[in-house]
């Protein structure tokens, strides 16, 4: 089962696919996409259940997809889309909107349709585009009454980040809202072990231009892009309403984000295989005790 949301144009030269070697670099036995910074590896399959994870943990956190003053927006873009889990469920919750994905990978959106197995399809008011959020967007100006973005910062250099909100606030509609969701700072815990682990991926990320935290950022990077009536509402995952909950979603996501960089991670020299391993098994004992807590800021502004 493929996708059919999108047609190349018959003048335009052919791409090679995403699964062509050429576009795919190899870190630790998995692939990334030779292009992108983006420092969460490897094999796209194995994040996809964490991504929307991690969905209905943001969900559960602020008590709906988003935090924006919408009220009922005809067309939506969600940007670097992923999986196009929260584009789906926007285009439930408006059914009468027109809601876009776009992501510089298909293949995650292909294998969710895949899961829906025979008969299964997603919201008929969904489509997915392939684009690269590191480039122009591929629409015109004010396209959008809502255009959102979130968890870019394992992805989105530090000095690509004016770019990115600049395009957000061009495709948006007067009068529309752009929104951003993103973590304030790396979850953290009192165990030990896993703060080990989670400060080699912090300086990874480093080494690869990428914010550590962008949260603190957002509003004024709104600001910069020329919105107004810019505000901003932090959440500590994990200490919510649901905590139970939270805690047992924000474990498993945070957990899973380590165990698919240990390749990389061992690659770089950071740990040995061993050393990998004995850290990780330490981390999941001491965090199902101490917990979890991640800061994410949702911030937002509208186009005057």
């Amino acid at each position: 089962m493929r996708l059919r949301f999108w047609r190349r144009s018959p003048t335009a030269p052919r791409e090679e696919p995403p699964t062509s070697p050429k576009h795919w670099s190899w870190l630790g036995g998995g692939r990334a996409l030779a292009s992108m910074p983006y420092v969460l590896p490897a094999e796209l399959e194995a994040e996809e259940g964490r991504l929307d994870l991690q969905h209905y943990l943001l969900v559960l956190a602020a008590d709906g997809l988003y935090r924006a003053p919408i009220r009922q927006p005809r067309t939506i873009l969600d940007v670097g889309c992923g999986t196009g889990k929260w584009a789906r469920d926007m285009a439930e919750q408006f059914p009468y909107a027109e809601v876009i994905g776009f992501d510089v990978n298909a293949e995650p959106v292909e294998r969710a349709l895949d899961r829906l197995g025979p008969g299964g399809k997603f919201p008929t008011n969904f489509r997915f585009q392939k684009a690269d959020a590191r480039k122009p967007f591929p629409f015109e100006d004010e396209t959008f009454d809502f255009t959102h973005a979130r968890m870019l910062s394992p992805a989105i250099p530090r000095d690509e980040w004016p770019h990115l909100v600049s395009e957000m606030a061009r495709v948006t509609k007067r009068g529309g809202c752009v929104e951003l969701v993103d973590m304030q700072q790396t979850p953290y815990s009192d165990s030990a072990a896993y703060h080990t682990i989670a400060q080699a991926i912090a300086q990874l990320m480093i080494q690869r231009g990428l914010y550590v935290g962008v949260g603190n950022d957002l509003a004024w990077h709104l600001q910069q892009a020329g919105l107004r009536r810019v505000q901003q509402r932090a959440f500590a995952l994990g200490k919510g309403r649901a905590e139970s909950r939270e805690q047992r979603l924000l474990a498993a996501d945070v957990l899973a984000i380590q165990a698919n960089m240990k390749g990389i991670l061992v690659q770089t020299g950071a740990f040995s295989e061993t050393h990998f391993d004995q850290l990780a098994q330490q981390a999941k004992r001491e965090v199902s005790e101490t917990g979890l807590v991640m800061p994410v800021v949702f911030a937002f502004g509208q186009k005057w």
